[in-house]
């Protein structure tokens, strides 16, 4: 039988779910019949799981500690892909070498969970260039954005954010360039203009781009939430009721965490709210929580770039400008660079996590200990 789910205006899922009888499947892979979930990342199959609860296997593709941005799969990963029920990807080209193998294996069975989610730009810090700046202005404007254009769906799930949140629509969206369904970000699907595909290549990743970090809010990942309970009741409607069960549950835990990490930031003085990292992957985080990025080692959102001699120049004299502390690095970006600065500048690093959670011991084993983890981590530095 072939089900057509429809969670948003461009995600239409088609779900295959074969009445093959039990003997014929190994019982191992398909215990008590539960639906197999592949999430792309450690930080999505975490909260895949709680949503999904007792009711669905969710397992993460790209292991805890792997880097997302440079991450290749396996035949054995291509293999895991094909065999699941449903893929889990963040959309918004942040899975950069998956998605192709996603789009092959998966097919129809992909869900892009950040579909609703308001997008911003990669931020500009003031050591970029003017003309680069403009460059990257210009390419936004030319991805017909329609910031007024909410599907009933994705309003629905605003309007479940601002009950459990307390966060209007007009905040939420504050900064974005719109939803995700909207936008012509790289590696969503939606046609090209051929005349400007080489120059949407090049900027991908640049500052003004979709910056595709949206995790680094907890109100985002409760629109992931919402999008993920829709996306299992269509998938296994007889255990519908539980994952909206656990979906509200886990709202109501994001809602406390996004308070907690609120009053630390709360507590760092407002002129020292001002934060350098090692790449753009901070800007949701600062957004939500009033910080300033005024400086990146590497001036991108993905970890393949490299910055140039002028641009370190530029950061350490930033850096010396506004008498930052520290710089916040990455578990899995290389900290060469920032090494560099460091010492140059004489500031500490702190490392924080942003693609991968850790293991439970080290402090970030979950999506909820991950985020008051970083945010204290930056409180601490920054008092």
């Amino acid at each position: 039988m072939v089900r057509k789910l429809v969670v948003g205006p461009v995600l239409i899922v088609v779900l295959a779910l074969a009445l093959a009888p039990l003997a014929a499947a190994p019982q191992a892979a398909a215990q008590d019949n539960r639906p197999q979930i592949v999430a792309s990342f450690s930080i999505l199959a975490d909260v895949a799981q709680n949503v999904a609860g007792d009711a669905a296997d969710v397992t993460s593709l790209i292991p805890p500690g792997g880097n997302p941005h440079a991450f290749t799969p396996s035949a054995q990963d291509v293999a895991t892909l094909s065999d699941a029920d449903l893929v889990l990807t963040v959309g918004v080209n942040f899975e950069e070498n998956l998605l192709p193998v996603v789009e092959e294996a998966a097919g129809d069975h992909q869900v892009i969970v950040s579909e609703c989610l308001p997008i911003h730009p990669v931020q500009v810090t003031e050591d970029e260039h003017e003309g680069e700046e403009h460059a990257d202005e210009e390419h936004t404007e030319e991805a017909h954005i329609d910031e007024t254009a909410i599907d009933p769906v994705c309003a629905g799930h605003y309007e479940a954010v601002e009950a459990a949140f307390g966060i209007d629509e007009a905040t939420l969206t504050t900064g974005s360039m719109g939803p995700l369904y909207a936008l012509e970000c790289a590696g969503h699907d939606h046609e090209e203009d051929e005349e400007h595909e080489g120059e949407e290549e090049e900027h991908e990743h640049a500052a003004g781009s979709c910056d595709p970090h949206v995790w680094m809010d907890p109100a985002n990942v409760a629109l992931w939430t919402l999008t993920l309970r829709d996306a299992f009741s269509a998938l296994d409607p007889d255990n519908a009721d539980t994952y909206a069960a656990n979906a509200d549950a886990y709202l109501a835990q994001l809602a406390e965490v996004d308070d907690q990490a609120a009053a630390l930031i709360d507590g760092i003085p407002e002129d020292r709210r001002v934060i350098v990292t090692n790449h753009m992957a901070f800007g949701y985080l600062a957004s939500r929580y009033g910080l300033d990025v005024i400086g990146v080692v590497i001036p991108s959102a993905s970890t393949s770039a490299e910055p140039s001699v002028q641009e370190l120049v530029g950061l350490i004299d930033t850096i010396e400008t506004h008498h930052v502390p520290a710089i916040f690095t990455e578990t899995t970006v290389s900290q060469d660079l920032a090494e560099q600065v460091a010492q140059e500048t004489g500031v500490q690093m702190v490392q924080l996590y942003t693609g991968t959670l850790s293991a439970p011991e080290d402090g970030a084993g979950t999506y909820l200990d991950y985020i008051l983890y970083n945010v204290t981590a930056i409180a601490d530095a920054l008092q």
